[in-house]
């Protein structure tokens, strides 16, 4: 089994509304984790953040919209150059643009009070956020629908199955020794809008993410252990370096003993992103296993699809993991990879109308737990784009 401990990751990002809610007294407990965190990474954060709190001490703010807009121009001026059609929807502190960095802030502690003001077109549409569901198939076929409010236990050779809030945990049974042949398997499907938790009978938590499959046996046999996987997941394997854990995302495996990582192996995507966190592991190839990695805490492989080519690359993993613990995170992405995410976790259909948003980038932090009209709200301030919503397809111009 792993002992529960905290895991160390790097913030860097942080969405100014949190500092907001600090400031005003309304920051809830996780959002007060993740400021803290960012606080004690830099002290240039910490400087950024201490004169944000003089600032509104003083009583200053924005008089009217026209000063909020000139201030948002001279950020973006301060931030990158006119030619390059990158928005930032979200300010993170570095000492080198501390001074524009807090006329940004202002920008955004004001516009929380004129937010009604955003131009967004809808026909009285409301999308929530995915939530805690996903789909139980049993080794003889049964299946069964789970959620945070299914309370349940199943029974299968080798291993008590109980479902609780939005867990489905597997309680290995004591002197049962199943062989490969004899294995039973159990897949847990996750569709569109949907998350789940999952503990293994060996003691791995697995975190599964909107439209993931993932196929285990109810029991693992001495020799090893290995579930298979489609869509994207975060695991936290049990150590046992006498059983190694293998995961297998089509023409990649990823062999650990014991660690974190996240795999990201999308069907539309042209990569399969590994994503490590704590510990090593190996990846490989499945039809030539001589071509494989080692990967380190902070390093990511992505293996080419199309060419079937491993590379590796360092990468700030908090980033790739954030959306277990309920943010988005996007760095110098396209809006067409963007609105993809987000089309799986809200359930909806995204058309866009030129290829110049569909290539627009976008640097941000966002609230995985946020409706869908807030979400595209904070992007539209940019005004380089508008959404129009009906029902539940978004069209973008």
């Amino acid at each position: 089994m792993t002992t529960d401990k905290p895991m160390a990751k790097k913030v860097t990002f942080i969405d100014f509304e949190i500092i907001w809610y600090k400031l005003h007294g309304c920051i809830s407990d996780d959002e007060q984790r993740l400021l803290d965190q960012w606080l004690e990474e830099d002290a240039a954060h910490r400087k950024f953040y201490e004169r944000v709190q003089r600032f509104y001490a003083s009583g200053s703010a924005f008089k009217d919209k026209e000063s909020i807009a000139k201030a948002w121009k001279k950020v973006q001026r301060a931030i990158e150059p006119p030619h390059l059609r990158r928005i930032r929807l979200f300010p993170y502190a570095a000492a080198v643009l501390l001074g524009a960095l807090l006329t940004v802030g202002v920008y955004f502690l004001n516009l929380k009070h004129a937010e009604k003001q955003a131009q967004l077109t809808q026909t009285e549409t409301f999308i929530e956020p995915g939530s805690a569901k996903a789909r139980l198939i049993l080794d003889n076929g049964e299946s069964y629908q789970l959620s945070a409010k299914t309370e349940a236990v199943f029974s299968e050779t080798g291993a008590q199955i109980k479902n609780t809030d939005n867990r489905l945990e597997y309680i290995a049974e004591n002197e049962v020794e199943p062989h490969t042949e004899t294995l039973r398997y159990n897949t847990l499907e996750v569709p569109r809008g949907g998350e789940y938790q999952l503990v293994l009978s060996d003691g791995t938590k697995v975190w599964l993410n909107s439209e993931t499959t993932l196929h285990y046996p109810v029991h693992f046999e001495k020799r090893e252990r290995r579930v298979e996987l489609i869509g994207e997941a975060y695991f936290e394997v049990a150590k046992n370096t006498d059983v190694p854990f293998f995961v297998t995302s089509g023409e990649q495996v990823v062999k650990v003993v014991g660690t974190s990582f996240n795999i990201a192996s999308t069907p539309e995507n042209a990569f399969i992103l590994t994503t490590l966190v704590e510990g090593k592991v190996e990846v490989f190839l499945e039809q030539s296993p001589a071509t494989k990695q080692l990967l380190l805490p902070n390093s990511q492989s992505r293996y080419n699809k199309a060419e079937k080519t491993l590379s590796q690359k360092r990468v700030d993993p908090y980033k790739y993991i954030a959306w277990k613990d309920g943010r988005f995170v996007f760095e110098d992405e396209l809006l067409s990879d963007i609105m993809n995410t987000l089309s799986k976790w809200y359930n909806v259909e995204v058309v866009f109308t030129s290829d110049e948003a569909r290539n627009l980038r976008f640097t941000g932090n966002l609230k995985r737990y946020d409706d869908f009209s807030t979400i595209l709200r904070k992007i539209e301030k940019t005004n380089e784009i508008k959404f129009v919503i009906t029902d539940h397809q978004v069209i973008v111009k």
